[in-house]
């Protein structure tokens, strides 16, 4: 623009100078001529008092005219013509022989009374200024060499030509120095302009101390910029708080425009929906999910309201709720995905909870109704009698197992950190529970021995670890065969406690291990109610191994028998209040 900005001015500038110098020299040289016409009106009319000489003698005449003149210093050639055009007399040449009737001066001369001409001259071969006038029956003609004004012009045409050289560069000299300072600012709004539209919001104008339009151009774009900058700033601010919002979300955020082209996704969406593929811009047709959470999306826009649907996942069990609507604009639908498939399951458990506990209390419920309904239907003798009150109270026994380990799995689940908890000592807790069974293996015929390293300490409260370890073995011993054994081994290994309760009994089949924790769930419903089981110990078993930092995991068998595995973080001794 600077370039473009000083050669417009610069030509400007040239023909301006151009043009005045052109008016000056018309100006000039119309000086000239009319100064020299004046000359030769004067001579004219002095020529012409000598009238009565011309008549004797043309060719003297002119001569003396013309002598008189040079004297004079007046370099005036005089030419006396009669009416016909033959040259009579001239002051500088004889015996011209031309016809000088048909030359302008002469012709405006006898039309007008006077004429003029400048011309180059035929006789003489120089340039001349011509006046003609009639005087009588003859036509005197005075011309004047132009050298005089061709020199002045040619001198005047090179002077002012130089000057005129000079005062251009001068002029664009000084065009192009103003045009750089007055560019330099709109230079820096550019410069700053292109900082801007690169990302570099901070970036500002020098504002110069004036009060002129570029002054005020560039507070204005300061103010522009400042305002632009605060702007985004908050903008990409907005945006961090909302992508953080989103990214943190546990459900799935999926932005797509109305040719089903992704705009947005959270990474949670890839997760759930299994496509790590899954990329801005991409076509969501790759995936069957993705398909099917498309085909809710397109309702959505078709309808031009919210649509909400459940569709499958990927694995079995796998559930998923899509809420669809067009964002405010119409240009895109956003689509929230959410796993339900937890709920789902957890709606199945309860289910099966509420049908399993109202089955475990109906049973010995059932039985104790019938046993009363029994007694008081008639007398009964005492052996009778017994027997009734035998199954009453074994029945409100196991109805009090049942509420116990309830209401011990209840705590379980609600706790989160178990404040009485300190350092115990496995083998001890081991043996306790052993002695405590040992009756009830003599009855199964199932032998009870423990391997357990004696400085093997774990952090738990000491009911809860004694509850752990009774639930394993009575299973163990429970589940067993006649002359079976049950073997517990504790070691520790890499800072964790590893107890084990291996059995010789009927074991486990492959299917049944996966919800071998669950509450109520029984492997062999007959025999656990048969042996009196709640079906809630090995789930009271994970729960407290969870509650202290540990787990539970299970190897069985069928036909040779089952191994528990326990592993606890280790304990000091000495940490021990």
């Amino acid at each position: 623009m600077k370039k473009k900005m000083a050669l417009l001015n610069s030509v400007i500038v040239v023909l301006s100078f151009a043009a005045a110098f052109l008016l000056c020299a018309f100006q000039v040289n119309s000086q000239y001529k009319q100064e020299f016409m004046n000359r030769l009106d004067a001579v004219l009319s002095l020529s012409a008092l000598a009238t009565g000489q011309m008549e004797q003698n043309p060719q003297q005449t002119a001569q003396q005219i013309g002598g008189a003149l040079q004297k004079d210093g007046q370099q005036v050639r005089i030419s006396i013509i009669s009416s016909s055009g033959r040259v009579l007399g001239d002051s500088e040449k004889k015996d011209i022989n031309e016809n000088h009737l048909s030359r302008p001066e002469v012709k405006q001369a006898l039309q007008m009374g006077r004429g003029y001409d400048l011309r180059m001259s035929e006789t003489t071969h120089e340039r001349y200024l011509y006046a003609a006038r009639p005087v009588g029956k003859y036509i005197i003609r005075a011309a004047l060499r132009t050298t005089e004004m061709d020199n002045v012009m040619s001198s005047l045409i090179k002077n002012a030509g130089g000057a005129m050289l000079i005062g251009i560069f001068i002029a664009c000299a000084a065009t192009l120095s103003m045009v750089g300072r007055m560019l330099h600012p709109l230079q820096e709004l550019t410069d700053t302009a292109e900082d801007i539209s690169h990302g570099n919001f901070a970036s500002r104008v020098a504002v110069p101390n004036t009060r002129d339009e570029v002054g005020r151009l560039a507070r204005s774009f300061n103010r522009m910029t400042r305002s632009t900058e605060n702007a985004i700033t908050e903008l990409d601010r907005n945006q961090s708080r909302l992508k953080s919002l989103l990214e943190g979300m546990d459900d799935g955020v999926l932005a797509l425009d109305l040719e089903g082209r992704v705009l947005f996704f959270n990474e949670r969406l890839r997760t759930l929906l299994s496509c790590p593929g899954l990329r801005v811009g991409a076509s969501v047709d790759s995936s069957l999910v993705l398909s099917h959470v498309s085909g809710v999306m397109r309702q959505a826009v078709t309808d031009g309201q919210p649509c909400k649907k459940q569709i499958a996942g990927v694995t079995a069990g796998q559930q998923f709720t899509v809420y669809a609507a067009l964002v405010e604009g119409g240009g895109s639908v956003l689509a929230v995905v959410s796993d339900i498939s937890r709920m789902k399951r957890l709606e199945q458990m309860r289910s099966e909870f509420v049908g399993n506990v109202t089955h475990e209390l109906k049973t010995p419920l059932t039985s104790i109704r019938a046993s009363i309904e029994l007694l008081k239907s008639g007398d009964r003798d005492e052996q009778t009698r017994t027997y009734f009150y035998d199954v009453l109270d074994m029945e409100a026994e196991r109805l009090q197992h049942l509420i116990d380990d309830m209401l011990v799995l209840s705590r379980l689940e609600n706790m989160r950190e178990d404040t009485s908890a300190q350092p115990i000592n496995v083998e001890e807790t081991v043996r306790d529970s052993v002695e405590r069974l040992n009756l009830a293996a003599v009855q199964n015929q199932v032998s009870v021995d423990f391997k357990v390293d004696s400085e093997l300490y774990v952090r738990c409260a000491p009911t809860r670890l004694e509850q752990l370890f009774t639930n394993l073995i009575e299973n163990a011993i429970k589940y067993n065969k006649p002359g079976g054994s049950v073997r517990i081994t504790g070691a520790s290994q890499q800072k964790i406690a590893v107890i084990r309760v291996q059995d010789t009994g009927i074991g486990i089949a492959p299917e049944h291990i996966p919800r071998l924790f669950e509450r109520f769930y029984r492997v062999d419903t007959s025999r656990s109610r048969e042996i009196g089981g709640t079906g809630l110990g090995l789930s009271i078993v994970k729960h407290i191994a969870v509650l202290y930092g540990g787990d539970i995991s299970v190897e069985s068998k069928v036909g040779v028998g089952s191994v528990f595995t326990v592993r606890l973080p280790l304990a000091h001794p000495e940490q021990k209040a």
